[in-house]
């Protein structure tokens, strides 16, 4: 499996994030994070990172989703395939570790890890 996040493992259409959030499989949340999914039917998983509105100023809102979407990018392998992953941000103070931290209780709380993450 590549660890890339690739154009086609990304979730971009406004129909694909309704689709997601209007009929969860999974939903789990925490401290700072919310994570929402859905089986997409296809062989290859699509996520994407939003964030609430007042998230701070644009610098912390990019490295927000770039540290989400690194932390997704090393652990996708760990996550079963055929899913739509949305995870949403709360504004805070969290370093990288913490997020790390989040992403992984939110998918031991949904369930939704393949091993022991």
């Amino acid at each position: 499996m590549r660890r890339s996040l690739t154009r086609s493992g990304r979730l971009k259409s406004k129909a694909d994030f309704a689709h997601v959030f209007d009929q969860p499989d999974f939903r789990s949340g925490c401290r700072g994070a919310k994570l929402i999914a859905r089986c997409n039917g296809l062989e290859t998983d699509r996520f994407a990172v939003t964030l609430v509105r007042k998230f701070g100023n644009a610098v912390q809102r990019n490295y927000a989703r770039r540290v989400l979407k690194e932390i997704y990018r090393n652990t996708k392998q760990d996550l079963p395939t055929g899913y739509d992953i949305i995870v949403v941000l709360y504004s805070g103070d969290y370093g990288y570790l913490e997020r790390e931290q989040q992403f992984m209780k939110l998918i031991r709380r949904a369930g939704f890890a393949k091993t022991n993450v």
